[in-house]
């Protein structure tokens, strides 16, 4: 690889330029640059003829929220990648899913997994790999942010297993996806998918935090519904991957020692 694009610069875009700090690296936004953009060069994300131009011979990796617009537009532009990645979302399986392979059969469940998963179509069709990430966490997102903040609720009796990854980790994934051949599907997650309940108990209890009260039918976020736990195996051989944060107790505490409190 020898330079990045980011169509859509967030959490995961900011972990891998920091994976590949040597590379130079571009990014669409749609607002005025902020500190995201020390290190990444910013592109309107309306300027079709910069975006186009950037593309050529770089590694893009697409990380916009499907609209049913923005990646037949953005996906027409790219034509001259080295490699593209796709970062979709384990949320096109089905909800109460259990264990899920490359095998297990998508759901277009809900708008939100039809659209992710017209827009893998699309990019497919234009030479990407795609690769489906579960939740991811870091010093700036996850549990200990949104516990602290007020704003989680425990899923009823957080009993359903569900499974997430580190950015530092998703970016390791990432970046095995923009060296995969094309038309590759991957598949993120820690070794460790665990009820969310267990996982909730462990952060409160290393960032002090009083344990969260509990939501019941419609009032449990729909991303938080889920019980389906992600078999990361075939992925992580076949691409050689290796994670820093095999489980949540190893990247909290990785978070916790980097906040210091």
């Amino acid at each position: 690889m020898n330079r990045l694009l980011f169509l859509g610069v967030g959490t995961i875009a900011g972990a891998v330029q920091r994976a590949l700090p040597t590379l130079p690296a571009a990014g669409t936004t749609r607002a005025t640059p902020d500190e995201r953009f020390a290190s990444i060069q910013p592109i309107a994300a309306t300027d079709t003829a910069a975006i186009r131009a950037a593309a050529q011979g770089a590694n893009v990796v697409v990380s916009c929220p499907p609209d049913g617009q923005v990646d037949l537009a953005w996906s027409a532009l790219v034509r001259g990648a080295a490699s593209i990645a796709y970062l979709s979302s384990t949320a096109v399986y089905a909800e109460n899913s259990g264990v899920v392979s490359e095998a297990s059969p998508v759901s277009a469940h809900g708008e939100r997994a039809s659209l992710r998963l017209a827009a893998e179509r699309l990019w497919l069709a234009a030479g990407a790999s795609v690769l489906r990430l579960p939740a991811f966490y870091g010093p700036g997102s996850g549990l200990h942010m949104s516990i602290r903040r007020g704003t989680f609720r425990m899923p009823g009796d957080g009993g359903n297993v569900v499974s997430r990854v580190h950015e530092d980790d998703a970016a390791r994934f990432v970046c095995a996806a923009l060296r995969a051949p094309r038309g590759s599907l991957l598949l993120a997650g820690d070794d460790e998918p665990a009820p969310v309940a267990e996982v909730v108990r462990f952060v409160c209890a290393l960032f002090e935090l009083p344990l969260p009260a509990s939501s019941h039918g419609e009032q449990v976020p729909l991303s938080l519904r889920a019980s389906r736990s992600i078999d990361n195996r075939a992925t992580k051989a076949t691409h050689s991957i290796r994670l820093a944060y095999p489980s949540y107790r190893e990247g909290y505490r990785a978070i916790r020692q980097t906040l210091g409190n």
